[in-house]
């Protein structure tokens, strides 16, 4: 059964893979297995197995230049735009959206399932907002997140909100030196131990190479996040830099958030 468009956009899931220090080093690595899976080119067409599915994690930014509209038009544009989201979730493409709630330059977030990092791009960059200049697309990833552990909610018309993390490459980031190693076994049990009182529900590195590492979600408000997250080893260390934004997704996807008030 087809969600509602609300639960389109505010679906989210949580999970954990084990390290980010895959992020820097397996890039390539990951990047061959997501072809391996196919075929060589002798044999038949319908022998092909597909490429694996992967999971990429998009920003959605406002661009410094994004032109102005009318409100009839923004309204149509808007329109459109959601109309695009509906599409790609009855395509099975888009699994996860949800918007930031500070009204900065970033607007929101998209999680998709593609074969290739190349064609997660173009699915997103499908967007009428992005085609027109009010968005643009910054796709990280493969992410590492346990599909599985994706939640239906019965309550898709009700928001909850969360702290969502970034990390991205810290100072001291060398994955190849015994001391970061050393910090990284000191990591996982923390966000571990986090994610066991729910008070952290997802976490995964991107497996990209680029200098954003990661992103975390807490359920907790955006000062004690970014107070439990100075305390992972891996910032203590210098290894991640970390910023932080509230962000609203559906009540009863994730582990139970903080009452959307309204004024």
């Amino acid at each position: 059964m087809n969600k509602p468009l609300c639960a389109l956009i505010f679906v989210v899931s949580l999970g954990w893979m084990p390290s980010f220090a895959q992020s820097g080093d397996t890039a390539k690595s990951a990047s061959a297995e997501s072809t391996s899976t196919q075929k060589p080119a002798s044999a038949p067409a319908s022998a092909e197995e597909p490429a694996k599915q992967q999971y990429f994690f998009v920003l959605l930014k406002r661009p410094p230049n994004a032109p102005q509209m009318s409100r009839e038009d923004g309204e149509k544009l808007q329109e459109e735009h959601m109309a695009n989201i509906r599409r790609l979730h009855l395509e099975q493409k888009l699994l996860i959206a949800g918007p930031f709630m500070d009204d900065g330059v970033l607007r929101g977030i998209f999680v998709l399932k593609a074969g290739s990092l190349e064609e997660a791009k173009s699915w997103a960059d499908s967007d009428p907002a992005i085609k027109a200049g009010r968005l643009q697309a910054e796709v990280h990833g493969p992410w590492a997140i346990h599909p599985e552990r994706i939640h239906e909610t019965s309550t898709p018309n009700t928001l909850e909100q969360y702290s969502l993390l970034l990390a991205s490459q810290g100072d001291n980031w060398d994955p190849k030196s015994p001391a970061f190693q050393d910090v990284l076994k000191r990591h996982l049990p923390y966000l571990l131990s986090l994610m066991d009182k729910n008070t952290l529900a997802l976490a995964g590195p991107f497996l990209d190479g680029g200098a954003l590492k990661g992103a975390f979600i807490y359920a907790v408000p955006l000062d004690e996040a970014m107070k439990l997250e100075r305390e992972d080893p891996m910032v203590k260390a210098g290894n991640f830099k970390i910023e932080g934004h509230p962000w609203a997704t559906a009540k009863g996807v994730l582990a139970a958030g903080q009452s959307l008030k309204h004024d």
